[in-house]
């Protein structure tokens, strides 16, 4: 992993964040959840938290890279509370309000016989302390990775969709000896970041970043919709 060690999401960054309103959308999904984008500075630059989820059998995400999150609970009075209760059960950042720096706009991943296979609130945290990480038994590992990934294309990487080799999906390598890919939804939301602030994002080409934007315009291959149908349908109803 190649980085560019200048990327720091300074004041003036920060205050782009807050001042944004997100697009709010509500549109048939069969999954809504929050994420949490959280951020640090350090020594190359500001970093931002990711985890390894662990290896489970018949879970089609099994293995991938995303942010602290997960569904949206009956009990969740907000998105945001649902994104902030995550992120403590799954990796124990216990993230307070004074955190949040601000939202993105909403996400909808591939749709599935017409209906979004998951509709995703993404909210932007900052602690001023140093966060006591311990991951639980859905996260195989943890990593803070410098936003300077992101503008090296030395880590550009693609692939085929896992659930629909029919796409070619871009990506960008983190580990490739735990077999760590930044991409999908995870990797649009820091490319919404990016374009919120003006930043290019050069680990992307344009014909990728529009593969990245048009994701929620794309009908599932019919072999596969089974297989996402079935984990999802686990989330919701657990």
């Amino acid at each position: 992993m190649d980085v560019r060690d200048d990327m720091l999401i300074g004041e003036q960054e920060l205050n782009l964040i807050r001042a944004y309103q997100p697009k709010s959308r509500s549109l048939e999904s069969l999954l809504r959840a929050a994420v949490a984008i959280i951020l640090r500075d350090a020594e190359h630059g500001t970093e931002f938290l990711m985890m390894q989820r662990a290896q489970h059998e018949g879970d089609p995400w099994s293995g991938q890279m995303s942010f602290p999150g997960g569904k949206i609970e009956a009990a969740d009075h907000s998105p945001l509370a649902a994104a902030m209760r995550e992120a403590e059960e799954e990796v124990g950042a216990s993230l307070q309000r004074q955190d949040l720096v601000g939202q993105l706009d909403d996400l909808y991943g591939l749709k599935v016989d017409g209906v979004y296979s998951v509709h995703v609130s993404c909210f932007v945290f900052k602690p001023d302390r140093e966060l006591d990480l311990v991951g639980n038994h859905e996260v195989a590992d943890m990593v803070w990775l410098p936003l300077g990934v992101l503008h090296d294309d030395r880590n550009a990487h693609a692939f085929a969709h896992p659930l629909d080799n029919s796409m070619d999906m871009p990506g960008v390598m983190i580990d490739d000896s735990k077999n760590q890919v930044l991409w999908g939804l995870s990797l649009r939301m820091l490319m919404t970041l990016h374009e919120l602030l003006g930043w290019p994002m050069p680990v992307l080409t344009e014909q990728q970043r529009k593969v990245l934007s048009n994701i929620e315009h794309r009908e599932m291959n019919r072999d596969n919709v089974d297989k996402i149908t079935r984990k999802v349908a686990k989330m919701r109803y657990k």
